[in-house]
């Protein structure tokens, strides 16, 4: 079956020495595998496997959604500039690529998701100034989708945040709990409603809350080890 969709490419893999296999996000099936051929030795195809490409794709899609599908074409929605050309932002974008993957394993259409994603993608491209957190934002805002969003219920009697029980509990449970002082830090940026809201954050405070959703991530979504981008990213932010 042909079909054409909107997609956000996540991973890339090399296959031959002219193929690729890439992991990419659809508007209208979810995270499924594709390979293109006669792509690693053009530069200029090469370029639309970048990690958070918004792209237009022509795929020819096998019955089994778990099967390696094929795409015959593909065009950038947006062109990306900034995300590419920028160490910071493309660090980001691997690593959030890298995330997506690991957490979607399976094609599943989620219209929801793909339209916060491709804002997402735009957001970081035009945005020029105060991004450094937006990759924790972004983890943050996710949990809402998988229906395991953490509960901002902190008190002066709720000061520690239970991560098994997604929310602020009394100061003298102990049991999986976060420390008084992390607690506060999660409950600064769960304050924030929307991807765009800005927050002051030092780089030892950014570093902090990232290991801290990816410890919660590792309790009520995916396991988080061996993310490969990750050292990266903390090299660039700290």
């Amino acid at each position: 079956m042909i079909v054409e969709t909107d997609a956000i490419i996540l991973q890339t893999l090399k296959y031959s020495e002219t193929s690729i296999i890439a992991h990419i996000y659809t508007q209208a099936f979810g995270n499924g595998t594709y390979i293109m051929n006669n792509v690693r030795t053009n530069r200029s195809k090469m370029a639309f496997f970048q990690p958070l490409s918004l792209v237009h794709i022509t795929a020819y899609r096998k019955k089994d959604p778990k099967q390696i599908h094929r795409l015959t074409s593909i065009s950038f929605v947006q062109v990306p500039q900034s995300i590419t050309g920028t160490f910071s932002k493309s660090s980001m974008a691997l690593f959030i690529g890298e995330m997506v993957n690991r957490i979607f394993t399976e094609e599943e259409e989620n219209p929801s998701f793909f339209a916060f994603f491709k804002s997402f993608v735009v957001l970081l491209e035009n945005t020029t100034s105060n991004y450094a957190n937006l990759h924790i934002l972004f983890l943050l805002h996710l949990t809402k989708f998988m229906g395991v969003a953490p509960q901002d219920n902190f008190s002066v009697e709720k000061t520690m945040f239970s991560l098994l029980h997604a929310q602020f509990v009394d100061a003298d449970t102990n049991n999986d709990c976060l420390s008084e002082k992390q607690s506060v830090l999660l409950h600064r940026i769960l304050q924030t409603n929307e991807i765009t809201d800005s927050i002051a954050l030092t780089n030892s405070e950014r570093q902090e809350l990232l290991q801290i959703l990816l410890r919660y991530y590792d309790v009520h979504i995916c396991k988080t080890q061996n993310i490969k981008s990750l050292e990266i990213l903390k090299m660039v932010f700290e």
